[in-house]
């Protein structure tokens, strides 16, 4: 298991998983509606019905529950990309990438607060360790797609003038900016991601995967 930022005190690991859950789902729909200098651990509290000090028996402050939140977002996006991949059929680099950006879909559909927490940490300066926390999402872009970049080059389906660093850059960049686009419309050029049908969001999917195919093949 990996070890999360800054861990909760072990009485909150002593708690009944269910209890565990209610904190987190209270921590992340305030951290998700407000960011995190405005939100409140009274409001967090209240959201649960406990006294203040009770948080504080779990967390030293809302730093540590807020850098708790954004370990439990990162664990659930790799277990829902590596869930969908490896339910795909075949190992072709472009469908398994296609797999990847359709997980992130179902991720937003499924997790909307974690995603909205997600572009508060890219697009707010004030959040503690922020630099560190996007950081590691884009290390498990590399750590997944690296092998499958240097696999596809032996097999020839990858130009072999590009570094792999490279190709997990630009896969990375247009995954990571058509997610942002699907859950907040303003960022979507116009396009309308989130209004479509599913098969119409599928096809603009399949699109930017052949630009990216047709860019990277030799």
């Amino acid at each position: 298991m990996e070890k999360c930022f800054t861990e909760p005190k072990p009485t909150f690991f002593n708690l009944p998983p269910e209890k565990q859950e209610n904190i987190l789902a209270a921590a992340v729909a305030e951290f998700a509606e407000q960011g995190y200098q405005r939100a409140s651990v009274n409001s967090i509290v209240r959201r649960l019905g406990i006294a203040k000090g009770s948080l504080y028996q779990y967390f030293d402050n809302k730093e540590a529950l807020f850098l708790h939140v954004f370990d439990q977002f990162t664990r659930k996006v790799k277990q829902q990309v590596k869930k969908s991949v490896a339910e795909s059929q075949g190992h072709d680099f472009f469908l398994l990438t296609r797999e990847a950006l359709l997980a992130g879909i179902d991720f937003i559909v499924e997790y909307p607060e974690f995603f909205q927490i997600y572009l508060k940490v890219l697009f707010e300066q004030d959040v503690p360790r922020r630099e560190e926390l996007v950081a590691r999402v884009r290390l498990f872009s590399l750590e997944y797609f690296g092998p499958l970049c240097e696999l596809a080059k032996e097999q020839g389906m990858l130009r072999q003038d590009l570094s792999c660093r490279l190709v997990v850059f630009l896969l990375d960049a247009t995954l990571d900016r058509f997610l942002q686009a699907y859950a907040q419309p303003y960022l979507d050029g116009g396009l309308g991601l989130a209004g479509m049908s599913r098969e119409r969001l599928h096809a603009e999917i399949d699109t930017v995967i052949t630009v990216l195919r047709n860019g990277l093949q030799p």
